[in-house]
């Protein structure tokens, strides 16, 4: 499973086009940026700081 957005049966079966892999990346930025503002908050509150 590609980022549990695609299946290897997906990608091999020709499923996807261009456009969807830039949505995918586009959703994978998106993720990444909330989970480094969710462990930024965390070591905020760790540190009493918030």
């Amino acid at each position: 499973m590609m980022a549990k957005l695609w299946t290897h049966r997906d990608v091999a079966e020709d499923v996807f086009d261009i456009d969807d892999l830039l949505d995918a990346h586009e959703i994978l930025e998106v993720e990444a940026e909330n989970r480094r503002r969710a462990d930024e908050i965390a070591r905020l509150k760790e540190r009493g700081l918030i």
